[in-house]
């Protein structure tokens, strides 16, 4: 039986691994086959002026990296493939779906436990960034993480810091672009993490090698 195909945007080795060992068969390029599944991955920060703010004193991002990718997420959009990004990738698709982001925020660059909402279940993951998604109005939260540090935005070119405690959002699903999106990085991490990523994709995006 044929497995499912992955095509990764701008990852590492680290990434194609981790598919290949889940039992997708990874592209390296979209010349001659169509995409199960499209991977967006970790790396700069979004650009914030994707998402109407100003620029955060932190804030390091790609716009050529932005534009590129915007590219073809319109056109994987078109195409109707579901779409997963990990870490940078998750608050890439979470901006393209009319999410913002938190510029700055503490005890994320650390290891943590996230909590699924739809299972209650409680996962040790590897956790890298320094930014944080704000959903858009059509995402739905399935993960969260209660590290309680600060989180910062730009208000008219203003750092704000989040006043009222909140959980911390690190999974988000956008049903009708068939978007997830996943703050952690299970690309880093041993069977029990990546297992639970997997487990997101079937459940959400309906994909399984």
């Amino acid at each position: 039986m044929p497995t499912k195909k992955v095509y990764i945007v701008n990852g590492s080795g680290a990434y194609a691994s981790m598919f290949l060992k889940a039992g997708f068969t990874v592209l390296a390029s979209l010349d001659a086959d169509i995409p199960d599944l499209v991977c967006f991955t970790g790396g700069e920060d979004v650009t914030p002026a994707l998402y109407g703010e100003d620029k955060h004193p932190s804030t390091y991002s790609s716009l050529a990296r932005d534009t590129q990718e915007r590219a073809l997420f319109k056109e994987f959009g078109i195409a109707e493939i579901p779409m997963v990004g990990i870490c940078r990738g998750g608050q890439f698709l979470n901006v393209m779906n009319g999410g913002k982001m938190y510029q700055h925020v503490s005890n994320h660059t650390r290891s943590h436990v996230l909590k699924d909402l739809i299972t209650k279940e409680n996962v040790f993951v590897t956790s890298t960034h320094h930014q944080m998604m704000r959903k858009g109005p059509t995402g739905i939260l399935v993960a969260t993480a209660e590290e309680k540090g600060f989180k910062q935005h730009m208000e008219n070119g203003i750092i704000k810091s989040v006043e009222v405690p909140e959980p911390d959002t690190e999974v988000v699903f956008y049903p009708h672009t068939q978007c997830l999106c996943y703050q952690p990085h299970p690309e880093y991490d041993g069977p029990i993490h990546q297992e639970y990523f997997f487990s997101l994709v079937k459940r959400h995006l309906g994909v399984k090698a």
